[in-house]
């Protein structure tokens, strides 16, 4: 069969804007190639989805040395100042139309979209070849993650999920408290966030309004069922609707969850039970606490668990902590026998919140004074170059949030996102099996069908 986008079950429509099917003819001209003109070769990339936070990523990768071949968004006026500034460059609104034509062009793909387009975007990447960025969560589903961890290892591309933190000096010293065994035995793990900052805890569907003439809903939609387009989703309320977002922990745990998951080398759970403001539907709930545990591991022999809030819920000082701290809006929090520390959103800088069990001012100040000059002696990298350089050295295992690291940590709180559709109940899983083994209910959401068209098979 043709790989024609008419094969493909893309809809004939406003894909190409303006003069794009000429430039395409010539895209090997040097004017229509965006980038620092360094001596040494660039990555050509297409990025998917321009406007938002693939505003940052476009131009982060640009600036990191990677050339731009073509792009993609489905809403020409909220991508309207990257069409306008590389206004040669190819563009579309349906992502597998703009890699079917620049398949040969292209050594790499930045997708910057939704979540529930990640996976089939990247995917599609993966599948011809292709080195990938994908912004966080790496997909909303279980079966989504590892479709994409299973893509990495049969295609060896180099990947890279957009959580910023993961290449800084913050990240470094969690790293170098726990390789000191700073925290003695760890005991648990806290992480949180002051979202959502969108609606949630919604029951039903919004009702249905005019789709924008600069909007292509269909192209939107990608991989899920097809609905009316109503104004409740766009731009960036997707976040808390089920079926396109990852709600608050999606948005912000591979941020600040990144210091436990790295410096306890966590994989995937064997249990999770969620509380939350009520069962999630359409929608996310307003709040939750969703507690993981994991299995023993050369960090934790005993195992260990970890324990999510968001919602404007928060953990409670730790032994030795002072009882009066403020956590603040978004952070980690790893509790150990003989130190406790704190760090702040995006993998933030940890202090010692705490030394041993009891509260002792002068010793939570000794060990502050400490691992503040450790801090001054790392250096952190560039979360968008360290994935530009290794994607140019073929180097996969380059990028510290490669989805050999990355997939599981997203997995794990997708799997606790199924949590919250059922909460008050410990859910069990069995990673072999990739499944929950006593709630068949729950395995119903661990991964999508995706509708005709899009493809999850590696």
């Amino acid at each position: 069969m043709s790989n024609s986008p008419q094969n493909l079950g893309i809809p004939s429509r406003r894909s190409f804007i303006g003069t794009t099917t000429a430039a395409a003819a010539t895209l090997g001209s040097a004017h229509l190639v965006y980038g620092d003109h360094h001596k040494t070769k660039h990555l050509r990339f297409a990025q998917i989805g321009c406007g938002g936070k693939g505003s940052s990523d476009l131009s982060n990768t640009v600036g990191s040395g990677g050339k731009l071949v073509a792009m993609c968004d489905v809403d020409s006026k909220r991508a309207g100042s990257h069409f306008n500034k590389y206004k040669d460059v190819p563009r579309y609104t349906d992502y597998r139309e703009m890699l079917q034509k620049h398949a040969k062009e292209i050594d790499a793909v930045v997708v910057s979209t939704p979540d529930h387009i990640h996976a089939v975007a990247a995917l599609a990447a993966m599948k011809l070849g292709k080195h990938v960025y994908v912004q966080k969560p790496l997909a909303r589903t279980y079966g989504e993650c590892m479709a994409l961890l299973d893509a990495t290892r049969k295609y060896k591309v180099v990947t890279q999920m957009g959580n910023q933190g993961h290449a800084g000096s913050g990240l470094m010293l969690w790293k170098k408290m726990m390789d000191a065994g700073a925290f003695g035995e760890v005991l648990e793990l806290h992480s949180w966030s002051n979202r959502p900052i969108w609606p949630q805890g919604m029951k039903e569907a919004p009702k249905g309004d005019p789709v924008p003439k600069t909007l292509d809903w269909t192209s939107w939609l990608g991989p899920m069922a097809d609905r009316p387009y109503a104004k409740a989703y766009l731009p960036f309320s997707w976040r808390g609707w089920w079926d396109f977002g990852a709600g608050a922990m999606g948005d912000m745990a591979c941020h600040n969850m990144d210091p436990a998951f790295w410096t306890c080398e966590l994989g995937l759970p064997t249990s999770i039970k969620a509380q939350c403001s009520a069962p999630a539907t359409v929608a996310y709930p307003s709040w939750s606490i969703i507690t993981f545990k994991f299995p023993p591991s050369k960090i934790c022999p005993k195992g260990i668990t970890m324990t999510w809030y968001d919602g404007k819920k928060l953990p409670k000082p730790p032994a030795g902590a002072d009882p009066k701290l403020k956590v603040g809006g978004n952070g980690c929090m790893i509790v150990g026998s003989k130190m406790s520390a704190m760090g702040g959103s995006h993998a933030g800088t940890p202090s010692p919140i705490g030394v041993g069990t009891t509260y002792d001012v002068e010793a939570i100040k000794r060990e502050g004074a400490h691992w503040k000059n450790e801090h001054k002696k790392l250096k952190g990298t560039d979360h968008h170059r360290q994935w530009v350089e290794a994607a140019l050295k073929g180097d996969p295992k380059a990028p510290g949030s490669n989805f050999e690291y990355s997939a599981p940590m997203s997995a794990s709180l997708a799997l606790g996102a199924i949590a919250l559709r059922f909460p008050d109940t410990e859910l069990k899983w069995d990673d072999k099996a990739r499944k929950f083994t006593n709630h068949s209910e729950a395995n119903k959401w661990v991964t999508i069908d995706p509708r005709k068209g899009y493809d999850l098979k590696v």
